[in-house]
């Protein structure tokens, strides 16, 4: 039985990807390009203290674990969560040349979810450090969010 949902952004929040990291000259806005260039470093990526929280969760069979992420899920990102972060029940990412809002991409890739029988009873929480996506997830589900300060959630 299913007593817990919890969702988990990856960047910034669980994983710390600021070697691959920057943002444009204005400061607000995510180089994505530098990103793109350097997703082959996925791997080097490290882990933040929530990611231990996130350990305990996966191994918790009351509760259902999902990463929900703006990033393109390569070999590389797949092999750092299978070798480093462990494996959560689902991942939701985003697919080439998808170009949606992270708030949007991650709403459509939970709703599911909420319109099963066995999560109608579940309490979820959200884990997110971007405030916009993370308001938006909240507010539309309404579920409990907590936001995790971090250099990387433009």
């Amino acid at each position: 039985m299913i007593k817990e949902i919890k969702i988990y952004d990856m960047d910034g929040t669980i994983v710390d990807s600021t070697h691959r990291y920057k943002t444009l000259e204005c400061g607000t806005k995510i180089d994505l390009q530098f990103w793109r260039d350097n997703e082959y470093l996925a791997y080097n990526d490290s882990l933040l203290p929530l990611a231990e929280q996130y350990k305990l969760d996966i191994q918790n069979p009351e509760c259902y674990v999902i990463i929900a992420t703006a990033r393109i899920i390569r070999d590389e990102d797949m092999r750092f969560i299978k070798d480093k972060l462990g494996m959560p029940n689902h991942i939701i990412s985003r697919k080439e040349n998808d170009s949606r809002s992270g708030g949007l991409l991650k709403v459509l890739g939970l709703k599911k979810f909420f319109n099963l029988k066995n999560f109608k009873s579940a309490k979820a929480v959200f884990f997110e450090d971007n405030v916009n996506y993370l308001k938006t997830v909240c507010d539309y589900f309404n579920i409990e969010g907590v936001y995790i300060p971090s250099k990387q959630g433009h």
